[in-house]
């Protein structure tokens, strides 16, 4: 059975569902943190990882505590739509506001993601990575794909609700650990190697038009 490393930051929702949907396909290993679990694998003799899951939108330090209690403050103020396309567009904006001040609070960006996975490049740098995001922009994906021992980005499934989100990741369960595979055995490496110089270019252009 092929072993899993499995990063995240939230150990209430997003690690139980991962260990419960894909650990009986896999040997799963999880932490909040690399430096945790860095010495669970170390505690293990002789235990040696196939692939690193990764969550992307990861702190990069600690939570602003004003933030996030001026956040559970507001009520939640995005409208269910079934009207026309401004009513929509205005849901939208709001719903991406939303967003954004809580990954601001959390202090949460693809920068975190992007650090964890260059510690876990330099100690393993024979195992490959992919990251696994719900949030990840196009051009958080580009940046992901150029960094060193990348294989992809999965997107998590996601619902209107935790009972949903449960319901279609349990659905993703067989096309998503057909990706960890692909990347463990190193299928399709050319591919992926063509992708990865792909990205480095768009990534300099990107630099320059900023």
């Amino acid at each position: 059975m092929f072993r899993i490393c499995f990063i995240d930051d939230d150990d209430s929702f997003e690690i139980p569902l991962f260990c419960e949907v894909f650990g009986e396909d896999f040997e799963i290993v999880t932490a909040t943190d690399y430096a945790e679990l860095k010495s669970q694998i170390d505690n293990r003799k002789g235990w040696k990882p196939d692939l690193f899951v990764l969550d992307l939108y990861f702190p990069y330090r600690s939570p602003n505590k004003d933030k996030v209690e001026a956040l559970r403050a507001e009520p939640l103020s995005v409208e269910n739509d079934n009207a026309d396309i401004r009513s929509a567009y205005e849901n939208y904006v709001k719903a991406g506001a939303r967003l954004h001040s809580v990954i601001d609070a959390w202090n949460q960006n693809a920068d975190g993601g992007l650090r964890l996975g260059e510690k876990v490049a330099a100690d393993y740098p024979r195992v490959p990575i992919v990251f696994y995001s719900r949030k990840a922009t196009f051009e958080d994906v580009v940046r992901c794909t150029a960094a060193k021992n990348v294989w992809c980005v999965e997107r998590k499934p996601t619902g209107r609700s935790s009972a949903e989100t449960v319901e279609l990741t349990r659905e993703a369960r067989e096309r998503i650990g057909r990706q960890f595979k692909m990347a463990i055995l190193k299928i399709d490496l050319g591919r992926v190697e063509r992708l990865k110089r792909a990205a480095e270019v768009l990534l300099e252009n990107l630099r320059e038009f900023n």
